[in-house]
């Protein structure tokens, strides 16, 4: 079992391949680029500089998200990439009695291709 910053790896994040957006190889970098933007953007909201709180805080749940799809496999945030630059395609999983009533999930799991 592969562990990655003290996070067991789910076997089913292991088994993507290489040429998928969610590969380990590009989640690694992600998770890393991230911590390192999360600690500096933190320092500077020590320095009480303008929006570097707001910042640090958005690395901080995107490593939090990214460390969830590591240990479950199911990536759970709403955008996907190193600079959380991309949308998570959204998937039709029911549809209500009304044409108008639709059930969407921002839950993409790995077996899905986009």
């Amino acid at each position: 079992m592969k562990i990655i910053k003290g996070i067991t790896l789910h076997p089913t994040v292991l088994a993507v391949p290489e040429d998928k957006t969610l590969h380990i190889s590009h989640v690694e970098d992600w998770l890393e680029y991230n911590d390192s933007m999360r600690k500096q953007y933190s320092t500077l909201a020590r320095k009480k500089v303008k929006g570097a709180l707001a910042r640090s805080l958005i690395h901080e749940g995107y490593v939090k998200e990214i460390r969830h799809y590591l240990r479950t496999s199911d990536w759970i945030s709403a955008f996907y990439g190193r600079d959380q630059e991309f949308s998570t395609p959204r998937k039709l999983i029911a549809r209500g009695n009304n044409y108008e009533t639709t059930n969407y999930r921002n839950s993409t799991s790995v077996s899905e291709s986009y």
